[in-house]
């Protein structure tokens, strides 16, 4: 029986609360946009993983991946870093009406010392798994625009939490062994780290939503999918 606890899955993206919303004019768009850029049912396709850290708040409400510092983090330029103000095409709202900002930071930093105190429990030799999916097709707020998405995006930093390239290559065959079409660092790059002196490796898995919903998908689909993620992740 393959063992996980040396896991930590990190799934900031699966929220869709979004507090106060049906008093905001944009009431109807922000409730699409949310559904639109939030990993729906990712959490899911890990159920063999038990070390898991959610958010119930909607990306829109508070963006646990991104950084705090809006001088570091890209998308705060585009409306769009820690606390949202825009939406998805570019549209401002006033975000007053998800309550104080203050609280929202501190739900953000409360979630990021869980991660870091995850990670140390577990020691040196932990595994920070990143996970989110994907739109098949580019939105208007994505940095990368090429309509030509893979299945499997696996993202990772260059440095001291980078797997192995022979562990990443392992990877990616695992998922193109069984016809799914694997990019690294694209079309989204990096993965999340933490502020601990563990010695630890962190890697993003990114999920086309095509793969895992819609009309199309059946429950055998889903299983499979399920099957051939565990079988990756043992690797790890």
């Amino acid at each position: 029986m393959d063992n996980f606890n040396h896991i930590v899955a990190w799934i900031p993206h699966t929220g869709m609360f979004l507090p106060n919303v049906d008093k905001s004019p944009k009431f109807a768009t922000l409730q699409e946009n949310a559904l639109l850029l939030a990993d729906e049912q990712v959490d899911t396709l890990y159920p063999f993983l038990p070390n898991k850290i959610t958010s119930d708040y909607s990306r829109f409400v508070v963006d646990l991946e991104r950084y705090l510092d809006a001088s570091k983090e890209e998308m705060a330029r585009r409306g769009m870093g820690c606390l949202y103000n825009r939406l998805i095409d570019g549209t401002p709202f006033d975000r007053a009406v998800f309550g104080e900002s203050a609280y929202y930071t501190q739900y953000y930093k409360h979630k990021h010392l869980q991660l870091k105190q995850a990670i140390e429990k577990i020691g040196d030799g932990a595994v920070l798994l990143d996970l989110h999916s994907f739109n098949p097709l580019p939105l208007a707020c994505d940095i990368d625009t090429r309509p030509d998405r893979p299945d499997i995006c696996l993202g990772f930093n260059n440095g001291p939490t980078k797997p192995d390239d022979t562990i990443l290559h392992h990877l990616k065959n695992t998922f193109e062994e069984r016809g799914f079409k694997v990019a690294f660092n694209a079309p989204f790059t990096g993965t999340m780290t933490a502020d601990t002196p563990t010695k630890y490796k962190s890697l993003m898995i990114e999920i086309n939503k095509k793969c895992y919903l819609g009309e199309h998908i059946q429950p055998q689909d889903i299983a499979r999918l399920v099957h051939i993620l565990r079988r990756a992740i043992s690797f790890l």
